[in-house]
């Protein structure tokens, strides 16, 4: 397996060490062809993602009626009763396990320790799932002072791609190169939409939705919609160059990677996007990079800050029928390094609708080629301007779709509608 990164200066994971830890490994996981060393490297990432020591892939093995190592640091293939300790636990619950404290926990096995002469003193162990079903588990050993709720999170993120690369592995093994094909492009498309949030939702004094569709089986839009600690709450809608797999790799690395700074820094956007923009900058091609609207909406619900790179401006609707539309944009993420991105303020009115969208929704075109008109847009906002944020999303997606036709969608279409409370 791939050794380990060593990032931490204090044993613990900040917003730049998981920002340079996902980019390194992504810059090598792009360039492996081999799906079995593929396997150890996701492995490797998602031990250093969360900061642990060791980390291993385990498989079912129906046959014996085992677990076995496909992947392991520090020791062999290791093969064990199917139930055996908080692996087997994991797979037979078809749950994640958190365990922090393992002096009286029964699950624990503790013969590996004495047969190899490592110390376990923490685990986390996620399962890994293929066709809807289990088909063993990711599991990282010994970070230090515990494991989080967060880690949980990234790992089974992690989980997916690494149960992705052995399913395929085991696809081609059958040399059936169709059947390969399709699914590792419905892996990456359930992946992607994992990453997204809850279509639908409030957070205190806003009603948000969220819509993406994409223009081939995966895209590269994304966008976040996350409640932050202090009370305020922040947006993120972006499109990255390209379709298909390469442009939703990359949007999967930006998404966790604004997730994590937005997490620990949201004061200072002007900040986060031009960290965003360094490590997209160093670990992506000259033809890579994407546009990006990013907001935070303040505690009080009074005044979005927000940093615009190159990407089409957002909508403010007041309930008299105004639209503002936020002034200011800077280059996309990934084009310069070094960028310089400055952070705006716009002060929003109670109940007003604040919407974004990607260009897949302003471009859309008919059989003639015909690009929509954007007025149009204009015209959908104000007439929907006192319905559900959802109903917003339905009537802009139900517009562009009319002028289209039943023209092929040429772009990913993406939308985030929010409202400000009364």
């Amino acid at each position: 397996m791939e050794p380990k990164i060593e990032h931490l200066a204090n044993g613990g994971v900040g917003g730049r060490d998981i920002t340079r830890v996902i980019l390194e490994h992504a810059a090598r996981i792009s360039k492996e062809q081999d799906i079995s060393a593929l396997i150890g490297l996701n492995a490797a990432l998602a031990r250093d993602l969360v900061d642990g020591d060791r980390s291993s892939v385990w498989l079912i093995d129906d046959a014996r009626g085992e677990l076995w190592t496909r992947v392991a640091d520090g020791i062999g293939e290791v093969r064990i009763p199917k139930a055996t300790g908080l692996v087997g636990a994991c797979i037979a619950q078809n749950e994640i396990i958190v365990a922090n404290d393992l002096s009286n926990d029964p699950r624990f096995h503790r013969q590996m320790d004495r047969s190899s002469g490592y110390k376990t003193e923490s685990i986390l162990c996620v399962p890994l799932r293929a066709d809807d079903k289990v088909i063993g588990a990711l599991q990282v050993l010994n970070k230090p002072g515990g494991f989080s709720d967060q880690d949980s999170e990234l790992l089974r993120l992690m989980a997916a791609y690494a149960a992705s690369a052995i399913q395929a592995e085991r696809l081609r093994s059958e040399a059936d190169v169709a059947r390969l094909l399709r699914h590792e492009l419905d892996i990456a498309r359930d992946v992607q939409m994992r990453l997204l949030p809850p279509v639908h939702g409030e957070a205190s004094g806003i009603e948000y939705s969220g819509f993406c569709r994409s223009a081939r089986m995966v895209g590269g839009d994304y966008y976040d919609l996350l409640p932050l600690e202090n009370g305020s709450f922040a947006f993120t809608l972006g499109d990255v160059s390209g379709k298909g797999i390469p442009a939703a790799v990359l949007m999967a690395s930006i998404h966790t990677l604004l997730r994590s700074l937005l997490t620990r820094n949201s004061e200072d956007l002007r900040y986060v996007v031009q960290e965003l923009n360094q490590a997209v900058h160093r670990s992506s091609s000259d033809d890579r990079f994407s546009t990006l609207f990013c907001g935070v909406v303040s505690a009080d619900r009074k005044e979005i800050r927000y940093v615009n790179a190159g990407h089409i401006p957002a909508f403010i609707v007041s309930r008299d029928g105004k639209i503002e539309r936020p002034v200011g944009t800077n280059l996309p993420i990934g084009i310069l390094e070094g960028g310089n991105y400055a952070e705006r303020m716009v002060t929003v009115k109670p109940g007003s609708l604040l919407v974004c969208i990607s260009d897949g929704i302003s471009e859309a075109k008919n059989a003639k080629g015909e690009f929509w008109d954007e007025e149009r847009i204009d015209e959908v906002l104000l007439e929907h301007r006192d319905s559900s944020v959802k109903q917003v999303n339905d009537a802009l997606v139900q517009a562009a779709d009319h002028w289209a036709n039943g023209a092929e969608q040429h772009d990913d279409m993406t939308i985030v509608a929010m409202r400000i409370a009364l």
